[in-house]
């Protein structure tokens, strides 16, 4: 007996050491300890004695896997962890329809590994289920049939005896393998005529209560270690224990419980051995500070320490990475300057979860070696998202995201890059389903219009053929997968052939030599983890599988129950980790990790409700169920009020595991930013010790160079503090080492000196540069070469399109980016604004074919011919939307029923045109600088280099006026209304409409037979708000409706006669003009006078020279422009390219003068097109 630091640990090494050394050969000498302690105990015991046979580390469950195995008990395969939970979650699915109170939770993820923790519980405390069953029978007789608890105890019941069933000639459940080791200990030679030394358990369950007390009579001594003070055992022998708020209540109650099994066995107990260690105790001979937290802790009556306590450092720190950094850095500073070794050193937590990442992290970025000691999940892991994502494909029938999910487990031997490839094929055409495993190969190809009926071109087939090839070597074992349990998607099929071929599907795939490559690859770069990790997984799913066959191989499943039973499986799956080195830092929960020579400990996260945890409940059983289980004289586990007082014992052995020095810090905000307030250990250490050291920490980067750690962490404090300092200077910062005083006049000379020290020191200039680099970095693309420019856009005649120009205008990098590298988004297949577009354009290119030929003409057209035509026309277009084959969504379907009822209203409105205009189209998405339409429009580039300008028009519109005078305008199909901005014109930001007027008109023989005059260029939106109204809507009021919503934008003639072509009575309902009573034009419409509009043609060419002119110059400025509120950012597909920080650098916008529309036309009055901000005050719009 002794309390923390008195040797007990010590005195049993020291006994197990001396009689090895004696006799190498003799009686096995057996050290019993906790799971988690084993390995740490064996590598104690080898820095002793290198080598033994005689000395035995066990635990409970590998003292009863050597002694079955020896004596029998161990013939019938045992269900695994794994397994439990599977053939639990198939007796959920099977007793739905009777349980009582889990039907409603069966299905969650997680409940059948609550379940098996619970019936592990009952197991280990000797319930049954017809003791359960008489528990609920009881509580009926006392009137409480219908309550909660007995709901439960009756599912419980039912499942348990299920569960018992099911094993039953089959297999051994673990949970009775300390029950049979109990049994055979008398046979084995193992533990006959050893000596047994039990050490670092706090308490027993009942079954290893039962295996110690069928030891005592078969070996030849037994000792047990308890943390406990001597002081109590006259009270203890006397029958009086201790109150259970007493911090050694537990193991207490142990003691007095293994002496009166002593007792029953008629065994002879040597008087207690009492460690007093001393005072101080052995392990805080050198730490008066610990050594009195460890007497005083616990005893209220205890006065502070006075005088100082260097051992005992209480941190606070902003959050908890600030936390990590700091204790990171106090590690590195006791390796440094204090001799301590890695191994010294342990990070102790009470939720590792909480800290586990962000500790790796931290530690790696500082060099530090560490290993977590905790049983990791692996649910992340590569060859379980294979497992998962390989039943989901069978049973969603192919859909994209466990497709790809798979693909990317890079276990499919197929490269990234094809991966890539392929799903950015199937992201652009939207395949899934049957097209995935349908023989056929691919053969959906990109097109820019609907009526795209030729055969792909050689390029296409030559990439359609990749594309197939792709996809064969990436779905070929998954289409054999496919074949096999796809008949399970609806049909019962039998567990072992789903289990056999998935486990044939893995083979196929080459999986284990995959994970024996990335091991190895692990091991070489010095990931010994990573290494393990690999093999476990392979290990524990190829045991997941058979325990699935063993346990649920003659059931029948469906696929869909088979995959909920091997998500059970997946869920438990876990790897326990040896640590891979000597020399490094332990990081581990305060009940598992066992450290027995440790000179300093940093307890991190000493915040309330977290250490000490607050007692949390079970979720099955209450602490109210075990109360009154324990009156029906069912013991079980304690409850969470006991826990919490257990809570204690943990604090004090964190308080007194190292011997030297102890570091507690709280993080005082959590990862939300809200306050975490220091727990009573806390202030109770700041009582007892009031003058030990105290500290604040705050994040890396903070102001004090001095608290870096690494080289590369005090270049980045260097450069975060210059960087702030220098701002809003986007100059940069120079590498001589001199520079600017700061912005706020403050001296930034002690940085400098840092920061010339850091890039001119030999051993620390490779390690900062990268990092100091960042001052200076400024993403500024100097020019393109103007002749690797021209071949870039396209050789010696370069052939471009107005919208690039558009873009050119807006943002040179942008441009550059998407035209000159050929960036691209990746391209989705989805049924939005761009799509429809296509069905838009299609459909009225086909109706205004057919009108044609139709003597009504689009006069005849009432709103029934409209939909009767419309709707024809949409069921033939609307499957090459989405490609043969392909079936749409329903969300597609509603899309296409909405386009159906806004293209009929549009089209009654061009009707509408007709009957009351004369302008008609001459031509439909009409093609210009391409082989089959009218000439590009050329643009003269510097060095007489020649750009031709291609694309297609939607709708050129002719009219024949006084004087047999023909007029051309210019139709632009938008999806919403949209107005042309005279700014946006003007500047080249908008020049579409203007371009496709000045081709019409430069073709105007090839399209009416004669040159025309320009009559317009307008928008014409193809869709519409939906009519709202409180009650039925006439036809006229419909199509009033539909006028005033469809009313064309844009610009016209400001000639009556041609205002009248458009629309006869000029009252401006269909087209921006108006007509007052003086028969003149209305100033306030969209008009301009037949001078302007030419100035105005005459100016868009100009703008196309000299964009023209930018980019064979190589401008790719990153130099959006700013109109208004409007910059092209918002939507640019490359910011992440040109890391453009709208805060920090102002300067790289082009403002542009926000002109009212009147005033940009009156500039074009101007001889010399005078640019707006040469205009003394320029009138602001709204």
């Amino acid at each position: 007996m002794g309390r923390a630091g008195t040797g007990k640990t010590r005195l049993f090494l020291d006994a197990i050491e001396a009689e090895l050394k004696r006799a190498p050969d003799g009686p096995p000498l057996i050290l019993l300890v906790p799971e988690q302690a084993t390995f740490q105990m064996e590598q104690a015991l080898l820095a002793r004695v290198p080598g033994f046979v005689r000395a035995h580390v066990l635990s409970f469950r590998r003292l009863a896997w050597r002694v079955l195995t020896e004596v029998g008990g161990a013939a019938r395969p045992a269900i695994g962890e794994l397994g439990r939970r599977m053939v639990l979650r198939a007796l959920l699915a099977r007793r739905a329809g009777e349980l009582r109170l889990f039907r409603r939770v069966a299905g969650r993820p997680g409940f059948p590994g609550r379940l098996a923790r619970s019936l592990s519980e009952m197991h280990a405390y000797g319930v049954t289920p017809d003791r359960l069953e008489a528990a609920r029978r009881a509580l009926e007789e006392a009137g409480a049939g219908d309550s909660p608890l007995a709901a439960k105890l009756h599912d419980l019941a039912l499942l348990f005896a299920d569960f018992r069933a099911y094993l039953a000639g089959r297999f051994t459940d673990p949970d009775d393998s300390l029950t049979l080791l109990a049994r055979q200990l008398p046979s084995s030679s193992l533990v006959r005529g050893a000596e047994v030394r039990v050490d670092g358990f706090q308490g027993f369950t009942p079954q290893e209560f039962a295996v110690l007390e069928a030891l005592l009579p078969v070996a030849r001594r037994v000792e047990v270690a308890l943390t406990l003070d001597g002081r109590l055992l006259d009270r203890l022998d006397a029958g009086v224990e201790p109150a259970p708020e007493d911090v050694f209540h537990p193991t207490a109650a142990t003691y007095v419980r293994l002496r009166r099994i002593a007792r029953q066995q008629g065994v002879r107990v040597e008087p207690p051995r009492v460690l007093d260690g001393g005072d101080p105790p052995v392990r805080f001979r050198a730490a008066p500070a610990l050594a009195h937290l460890e007497r005083a802790y616990f005893d209220p009556g205890a006065v502070p320490l006075s005088g100082p306590a260097p051992e005992v450092a209480l941190v606070t720190a902003r959050n908890r990475r600030a936390e990590v950094e700091a204790a990171a850095r106090e590690i590195l500073r006791l390796v440094r300057e204090e001799g301590y070794r890695f191994r010294d050193i342990a990070v102790i937590v009470r939720d590792l979860g909480e800290y586990h990442d962000l500790v790796a992290a931290v530690f790696a970025s500082q060099g530090i070696p560490h290993f977590v000691d905790r049983r990791r999940p692996v649910l992340h892991h590569p060859l379980v998202e294979l497992v998962r994502s390989a039943l989901e494909v069978v049973i969603s029938d192919w859909a994209y995201e466990p497709v790809f999910r798979l693909l990317k487990t890079d276990l499919v031997p197929v490269p990234r890059a094809d991966v890539d490839v392929l799903e950015n094929y199937v992201l652009e055409h939207g395949i899934r389903g049957p097209a995935w495993y349908r023989p056929e190969p691919w053969r959906f190809r990109r097109r820019f219009t609907l009526d795209e009926d030729g055969g792909p071109s050689e390029a296409e087939a030559a990439w359609l053929a990749e594309v197939n090839r792709i996809r064969d070597g990436a779905t070929a074992a998954l289409r054999e997968l496919q074949e096999r349990l796809g008949p399970a998607r609806r049909a019962p099929a039998p567990v072992r052939a789903l289990a056999e071929a998935l486990h044939g599907f893995l083979e196929a795939l080459g999986v284990h030599g995959q994970l024996l490559h990335w091991s190895a690859e692990a091991d070489a770069r010095g990931d010994p983890d990573a290494a393990q990790e690999h093999m476990q997984v392979y290990g524990g799913v190829l045991e997941l599988l058979d325990q699935v066959v063993e346990s649920l191989g003659d059931q029948a499943m469906t696929l869909a129950e088979f995959l909920e039973v091997v998500e059970a499986g997946l869920e438990g799956l876990e790897v326990g980790l040896i640590p891979p080195g000597l020399d490094q830092v332990v990081v581990g929960s305060v009940e598992r990790s066992r450290h027995p020579d440790l000179r300093a400990a940093f307890v991190l996260g000493v915040a309330d409700g977290v250490f000490p945890r607050a007692g949390s409940e079970d979720v099955i059983l209450s602490d109210p169920d075990r109360d009154r289980l324990a009156e029906l004289g069912l013991e079980l586990g304690p409850t969470a009020r006991q826990v919490t007082l257990e809570e204690q014992f943990r604090v004090y052995l964190a308080l007194t595991r190292a011997r030297e020095r102890l570091w507690l810090s709280c993080p005082l905000a959590d990862d939300r930013g809200r306050a975490v307030w220091p727990s009573s250990v806390f202030v109770r250490v700041q009582e007892l010790l009031p003058e030990a050291p105290r500290r604040h920490m705050e994040a890396a980067g903070e102001d004090d160079p001095a608290g870096a750690a690494t080289i590369p962490e005090l270049a980045g404090r260097v450069a975060a503090r210059l960087r702030r300092a220098l701002e809003p200077s986007s100059a940069g910062f120079p590498a001589t080492g001199t520079g600017p005083m700061g912005v706020s006049g403050e001296s930034l000379e002690p940085w400098l000196k840092v920061y010339q020290w850091l890039v001119t020191d030999p051993a620390a200039a490779p390690l900062a540069r990268p990092v100091l680099s960042s001052l200076a970095y400024r993403n500024d693309p100097p020019p393109v070469d103007p002749e690797v420019a021209g071949r870039l856009y396209g050789g010696p005649v370069i052939r471009t399109s107005v919208t690039r120009l558009e873009s050119l205008a807006a943002c040179p990098f942008q441009h550059f980016a998407a035209h000159g590298l050929g960036l691209r988004e990746r391209a989705v297949f989805q049924v939005g604004p761009p799509q429809l577009g296509f069905v838009q354009h299609a459909a009225l290119q086909r109706l205004a074919h057919d009108l044609e030929r139709d003597p009504a003409g689009w006069e005849g057209l009432d709103a029934a011919e409209a939909e009767r035509r419309i709707g024809a026309l949409l069921d033939d277009l609307a499957p090459r939307l989405r490609g043969e084959g392909l079936v749409p969504t329903g969300l597609e379907r509603y899309l296409m029923r909405q386009v159906r009822r806004s293209l009929a209203g549009a089209v009654l409105v061009l009707a509408e045109h007709a009957r009351r205009g004369r302008f008609r189209p001459v031509a439909v998405e009409l093609p210009f600088g391409e082989a089959d339409g009218l000439p590009g429009l050329a643009v003269a580039g510097p060095g007489g280099r020649q750009v031709v300008l291609r694309g297609r028009i939607d709708r050129v519109d002719a009219a024949e006026g006084p004087g047999g005078r023909l007029y051309l305008r210019v139709v632009d199909y938008k999806s919403t209304a949209r107005a042309l901005r005279a700014a946006e014109l003007y500047h080249g930001l908008s020049l579409q409409l203007a371009v496709y007027l000045l081709v019409a008109l430069a073709g105007a023989d090839r399209l009416v037979g004669a040159p025309a005059e320009p009559a317009g260029l307008l928008y014409f939106p193809l869709a519409a708000a939906p009519l709202s109204g409180s009650g039925p809507v006439s036809p006229e009021e419909a199509l009033a409706a539909w006028r005033r919503a469809l009313r064309m934008r844009g610009v016209v003639l400001a000639d009556p006669a041609v205002v009248r072509l458009m629309e006869a009575e000029g009252a401006g309902e269909l087209v921006p003009a108006r007509i007052k009573k003086d028969g003149q034009v209305d100033s306030r419409s969209g008009a301009l006078p037949p001078a302007r509009l030419r100035r105005l043609l005459r100016h868009v060419r100009g703008r196309l020279a000299g964009l023209v002119g930018q980019m064979l110059a190589g401008d790719v400025r990153i130099a959006p422009y700013r109109l208004g509120d409007a910059t092209p950012c918002a939507t640019c597909a490359y910011r992440a390219v040109c890391r453009l920080d709208p805060r920090t650098e102002r300067d790289r916008f082009r403002t542009l003068p926000r002109a009212r529309d009147r005033d940009v036309w009156a500039l074009l009055d101007d001889a010399d097109g005078a640019d707006p901000a040469s205009r003394p005050d320029p009138a602001e719009e709204g």
